[in-house]
């Protein structure tokens, strides 16, 4: 591998390699920056349409600007090597955390989600479907901040989407079922495989496997995965709706943006209600039969021969009037009461209700179902996390009797306070913002000096949390309060015959960088060629942190 790109980007480590390429760690020395270099490996450099398609990574990548995507600086060729320069990330992706055996928790890996919709999001506003959002794709640092990579395979949408038919693009275990067939894939492509590496964070296993690619890919167009829960217990029902309807085979089923997803990733993480379709629970028993009744009809046993006008046939009708009289009478007096619930002997059973105080929501439900009762859901705003979705009070208590069929238990259920979204504070002066914080129920945190080329002496830069995240109201929104330029003394590098590595750590120590002018003619005090006897600015001037110092090496000419 050559040690320089472009004549620009110095190639130090390699640090992983993909299907398509390598990458490398390297260093960008005009920005003085650490960057990551993706290297098309040789064997598919001499193929038009691999070269194609990894530029095409390029320029779907560069399209974006989001902090969940990993950025791409710069794309070229050297010598008929092939690159792409990118953000450097220190994390490992979710494929790596997977296969160590370990996993989120469920709020954990909604979370994760949410940002990965945010990414591909931000992607489809573009026109950019990623076709291959899996594990191995997405990266996490160690703050925590998920990043979306590789968009090797990436589509642009143009006015239309043509059916992928010369070749299926993707990996299996998190194929959406219209990539498997070839079809045409829209933003709801990435939403199918969001909800398969949802599923996976949840379950640690991917919705389908099998012994090859075919037949998961067959699986994804013809099978239904497991609920998580029964996988994973720890599961809510709320998060098995997101992930199934996610999953649907139908776009037209599937949540049609990010955005919608997420929010519903939001509402389950509050535990509220979600807009997917709950999955209701399977309850065990025998059906309902239907007592037999004697196989043989009532017979009709004919009289015996009386004379004509017998006063016994007389009596004996007389009789039969009065029987069918009471019959009647008496099943009138039944339905009557049937209807209005009048006898007592006829009521509906009473049963007595447990304490669901501390439990899930949902499982208290379930629990209140099974008695034949209904549960009334009402909630109530709590700060404590490990409240959400839980029951906080019942109406009646513990030990009432309530009659199957028509009592109802009203569950106090805790949620999460209304999020408020935090607002865009840079270039405020700190008084503004605060008034824009109260007016937004939030509250001005602690306010951070920091130096700043961009910002004016008094303006706010940036704030923690950062503008547009969703807070909890009063919130207390920390802001970095701009000092104005940091001024620095640029240092002598012109004299002592400096090497280029010498003057470029002289001058990054004070944050300045460095630029090679022309080589100039060496002077006595130091003939040696390539030695910096030239500096612009001169030593001793004052300067902005990050400026650029142009430096002259010797050897241009005689001494």
């Amino acid at each position: 591998m050559k040690s320089e790109l472009g004549e620009r980007y110095q190639v130090e480590a390699r640090i992983g390699e993909g299907g398509m390429a390598e990458v490398f760690r390297g260093f960008d020395p005009v920005l003085s920056r650490t960057v990551a270099i993706k290297v098309l490996l040789p064997q598919f450099a001499r193929d038009t349409s691999f070269v194609h398609r990894f530029r095409r990574e390029a320029q779907a990548a560069a399209r974006l600007n989001q902090p969940n995507i990993v950025g791409v600086y710069d794309t070229g060729a050297d010598d008929g090597t092939q690159y792409i320069v990118m953000e450097f990330i220190e994390g490992r992706t979710l494929a790596e955390f997977l296969s160590g055996g370990r996993r989120p928790t469920p709020v954990q890996a909604a979370e994760i989600a949410q940002k990965i919709c945010a990414a591909i999001a931000a992607a489809h506003a573009q026109g950019v479907i990623h076709r291959d959002i899996k594990p191995g794709n997405v990266m996490v640092t160690r703050d925590g901040t998920v990043k979306v990579m590789d968009f090797g395979i990436a589509r642009m949408l143009g006015p239309e989407t043509a059916p992928q038919t010369s070749a299926v693009l993707g990996t299996a275990s998190y194929l959406s079922p219209e990539q498997a067939q070839g079809g045409p894939v829209d933003a709801r492509t990435d939403i199918y495989s969001l909800g398969a590496v949802l599923y996976e964070l949840l379950t640690g296993r991917p919705p389908f496997t099998g012994d090859s690619s075919v037949a998961v890919a067959y699986k994804q167009v013809n099978e239904t995965p497991a609920v998580p829960s029964s996988l994973s217990p720890a599961v809510p029902p709320a998060m098995d709706a997101v992930v199934m309807k996610a999953l649907s085979k139908n776009p037209s089923n599937r949540y049609q943006s990010a955005e919608e997803l997420s929010a519903d990733l939001a509402r389950a993480i509050a535990g509220r209600d979600v807009e997917a379709t709950p999955l209701m629970p399977a309850f065990g028993g025998d059906a309902t039969q239907v007592i037999s009744r004697p196989s043989s009809h009532t017979a009709v046993l004919p009289p015996a021969e009386e004379p004509e006008g017998s006063g016994r046939k007389v009596w004996l009708g007389v009789l039969i009037g009065l029987l069918l009289f009471a019959l009647l009478a008496g099943g009138g007096y039944l339905l009557v009461n049937s209807l209005t619930g009048d006898d007592n002997g006829g009521a509906s059973p009473l049963v007595e209700i447990d304490d669901y105080v501390g439990e899930r929501f949902t499982d208290a439900q379930r629990a209140i179902g099974l008695l034949d009762l209904e549960a009334n859901r009402e909630t109530r705003e709590t700060d404590d996390p490990s409240q959400v979705g839980v029951v906080l009070e019942q109406d009646p208590p513990q030990g009432t009797q309530l009659t199957r069929g028509e009592g109802v238990v009203t569950l106090t259920v805790g949620i999460a306070p209304e999020l408020v979204v935090v607002p865009d504070l840079s270039s405020m002066t700190v008084s503004a913002a605060q008034d824009e914080l109260e007016a937004n129920d939030l509250t001005l945190g602690s306010q951070i000096p920091e130096a700043s080329i961009e910002f004016d002496e008094g303006q706010i830069i940036r704030s923690d949390p950062p503008a547009d995240a969703e807070v909890g109201p009063g919130t207390a929104i920390d802001v970095f309060v701009s000092t104005g330029p940091d001024l620095v003394i640029v240092p002598d590098v012109s004299t002592g015959c400096l090497s280029p590595g010498g003057a470029r750590q002289s001058l990054k120590a004070v944050d300045l960088l460095i630029e090679f002018g022309e080589a100039v003619p060496s002077t006595p005090e130091c003939p040696n060629p390539n030695r910096i006897i030239g500096q612009e600015p001169l030593a001793g001037e004052t300067v902005e942190a990050g400026s650029v110092v142009t430096v002259f090496p010797g050897g241009g000419g005689d001494v």
